[in-house]
C-alpha cells in the first residue's frame, strides 16, 4: 500500500534523530488537511455549496485512516475547516503507529530535558524521505510541472510552516512565491481543485485559530 499524503508529510517533518521539526500544532493540522486533500484527489468527498460532503462515486479507501474519516464525512456534511479540525486528532499517533507497523519508521522513548518521557521516530532507511525531498525540491525549486499528489504534498507542507525543513539553504522568498503558485495551480480537474483549495485554507485557518487560542491561553 502506497504511503498516503499525511504521512509523506510526517515523514519529512521528522528529522534525522527521529524528533518533529516546528510547532506540534501547525503539523497536525496539516496533516487533518492532509487527509481531506488524499479523499478529494481520489473522487471520495466533494465541496456542495460551502461544505465537505461524501461524493459516494468511489470506492471506499483501502487505508482505515482514510476509509474512517470519509465514515465521519458521510454522517454530516460540515465546513472544511470543521473537518481539518477534526481529522487531525490523534491522527499523527495513528499514522505514526502505521508507519511504525510497515517498518518505514522505528518507535524510541527517550528522555526530553533530561525529565519528560518522549518518543522519537527515526526512519528505518532514509530512502523514503529522501525520495520525498526530492520530488518536492523538483517542483518547487527545479520548476518541473507538479503531479496531484506531489502539488498537494506541497500545499500542506507551506500549510504545516515546514519549508525551512526541507528546503533550509534556498531563497525563502523564492521558496514561499513557489509554494503559493503550486497550491494556486490548475494541476488538477476543477472539482478536485475547488475541494483541494479549500482544504489548503482551511488548514490555514485552523493553524490561525489554535494558534491565537494557545497564546490566550499562556
Amino acid at each position: 500500500m502506497a504511503l498516503l499524503i499525511a504521512q509523506e508529510l510526517l515523514l519529512v517533518a521528522y528529522r534525522e534523530d527521529g524528533t518533529a521539526h516546528g510547532k506540534g500544532t501547525e503539523l497536525d493540522m496539516a496533516l487533518g488537511g492532509a487527509l481531506l486533500v488524499e479523499l478529494a484527489l481520489s473522487g471520495n468527498v466533494e465541496l456542495a455549496e460551502k461544505d465537505v460532503v461524501a461524493a459516494g462515486q468511489r470506492p471506499v479507501p483501502a487505508h482505515p485512516e482514510l476509509a474512517g474519516a470519509l465514515t465521519a464525512i458521510a454522517t454530516k456534511p460540515r465546513r472544511p475547516k470543521s473537518w481539518v479540525q477534526r481529522l487531525a486528532k490523534g491522527a499523527r499517533r495513528r499514522l505514526l503507529d502505521d508507519l511504525v507497523a510497515r517498518n518505514v519508521l522505528t518507535e524510541e522513548g527517550y528522555r526530553r530535558l533530561g525529565v519528560l518521557p518522549a518518543r522519537r521516530y527515526p526512519a528505518v532507511d532514509p530512502g523514503p524521505r529522501q525520495a520525498i525531498e526530492a520530488r518536492l525540491r523538483a517542483v518547487v525549486i527545479d520548476g518541473a510541472d507538479p503531479d496531484e499528489r506531489t502539488a498537494a504534498l506541497a500545499s500542506m507542507l507551506a500549510a504545516a510552516g515546514l519549508e525551512r525543513r526541507v528546503f533550509p539553504r534556498d531563497d525563502r522568498k523564492l521558496v514561499k512565491r513557489r509554494l503559493k503558485e503550486i497550491a494556486e495551480g490548475d494541476w488538477a480537474a476543477d472539482a478536485v481543485r475547488k475541494a483541494i483549495r479549500a482544504a489548503h485554507a482551511a488548514t490555514m485557518a485552523a493553524v490561525s485559530a489554535a494558534n491565537s487560542a494557545a497564546a490566550s491561553g499562556s
